[in-house]
């Protein structure tokens, strides 16, 4: 799921924190119940390894709760102290058009149910009551101690009591037909929960190995969670490593105080893990360096800088792609073209197949007066994009624009 998986409004953080299907990897998640015994276990697929998991003790009448997610600590999932376990997945955009009437939804709207709610029956009245306009590319699975388990997806509620159930990035309520689900993972587990019914630890952990995933950069699983509900207990497993596994008692650690561990810290003998770590944040300590005047004015300084940092892995260089535009923006709103352009060269670099980076370095160019090379650019994104239409306008106007030049010139 989950850079930042609501600021002024909740469709703003969501975005954020959830991450447009499009640019995430599927998560997957599953329950079973036997005998009165309910496991959840979830695999968090991103490519942030800067995992954390936190506990929060609740106040009178309020549930206290663990949290697993980032170093933004927004909550990506949980499980609060009636045995009442979340978690969220990122997805395509639904519509929400239920909202007449209903109170718009708080920011904190997560951590609100998990101090409130004891059962997945009370937290669709929680929900049946508020506008969930802001979670039009966010799916939720809710699960309670009894087995029982909610799916909030756009406009629909879905409760059900299957003794086993899979969810990963596809919308239920649009599935006729599980064939159509383009999802290996998600098969893999399904077949695996339906060949035994066993809510052992070892079982529980088989799953979510069979359904964790892995790309050859090193993005994949970052970490995964499996949740005993009866116990209170929480199994956490760090970079789809299964063979070592940290456990805790959810009233035990709520009894210390309100705190928080970095999961990598935990989990130092996984030496993969901790080398995309590393690199992880080698690569967003160097994209820092572009926030520095003196080094985007100094050629010698910036090539050396951008020397260095595509010596890195190119495919994990490209996740950084937002927080490169962010900072090219950051020099256009104060009018330093040139250093902007420096930055969106970058962008260029790791995405050549994007027209909107052909076009945004483009757009430097022509704030700069450059002309000429914004009309390369600007070429170079509609070859890519036949259809960008303010692409078309602009090169036409330059095209006009160097041709008074040209004229002059030869006067």
């Amino acid at each position: 799921m989950k850079d930042r998986k609501i600021i002024v409004t909740i469709f703003t953080v969501l975005i954020l924190v959830f991450i447009s299907i499009q640019a995430s990897l599927g998560c997957s998640m599953f329950k079973l119940t036997v005998f009165g015994k309910t496991m959840v276990g979830n695999n968090e697929d991103y490519w942030n390894p800067n995992s954390r998991i936190w506990f929060e003790q609740g106040k009178v009448n309020e549930y206290g709760a663990v949290y697993v997610g980032y170093d933004d600590f927004w909550p990506q999932g949980g499980m609060n102290q009636a045995g009442l376990v979340f978690d969220g997945f990122s997805m395509d955009y639904l519509a929400i058009n239920d909202t007449l009437g209903k109170k718009s939804l708080d920011v904190n709207f997560l951590k609100d149910i998990m101090k409130k709610c004891t059962l997945v029956e009370d937290v669709k009245k929680y929900l049946i009551q508020y506008n969930l306009h802001g979670l039009e590319t966010s799916m939720f699975l809710f699960i309670d101690k009894t087995g029982k388990y909610l799916v909030v997806e756009g406009d629909s509620l879905i409760t059900g009591n299957n003794q086993s159930y899979v969810l990963s990035n596809f919308y239920p309520s649009l599935i006729k037909d599980e064939n159509e689900i383009n999802i290996p993972i998600y098969h893999k587990g399904k077949r695996l929960l339906e060949s035994k019914k066993d809510t052992s630890i070892s079982f529980c952990t088989s799953v979510m190995d069979t359904m964790h995933q892995e790309r050859n950069w090193g993005a994949g699983t970052m970490y995964t969670t499996i949740y005993d509900l009866k116990e209170g207990s929480i199994y956490l497993y760090f970079f789809r490593d299964y063979t070592h596994v940290m456990k805790f008692n959810l009233n035990q650690e709520l009894k210390k105080k309100n705190y928080s561990l970095v999961i990598p810290d935990l989990f130092p003998e996984n030496k993969k893990g901790q080398d995309f770590l590393n690199n992880y944040n080698a690569i967003n300590s160097s994209l820092d360096l572009y926030k520095s005047e003196d080094i985007l004015s100094d050629s010698i300084r910036y090539n050396n800088v951008t020397s260095t940092l595509f010596k890195k892995d190119i495919k994990l260089v490209r996740i950084f792609s937002n927080k490169i535009n962010e900072i090219g923006n950051s020099w256009m709103e104060k009018n330093n073209y040139s250093a902007a352009i420096g930055v969106f060269k970058i962008s260029v670099k790791i995405s050549p197949d994007s027209w909107i980076a052909y076009s945004t370095l483009a757009a430097a160019y022509l704030k700069n007066k450059q002309e000429d090379l914004a009309l390369i650019n600007y070429e170079k994104s509609i070859e890519l994009n036949p259809d960008y239409l303010e692409g078309r306008n602009q090169i036409e106007q330059l095209r006009r624009i160097l041709k008074k030049q040209t004229d002059a010139i030869n006067r």
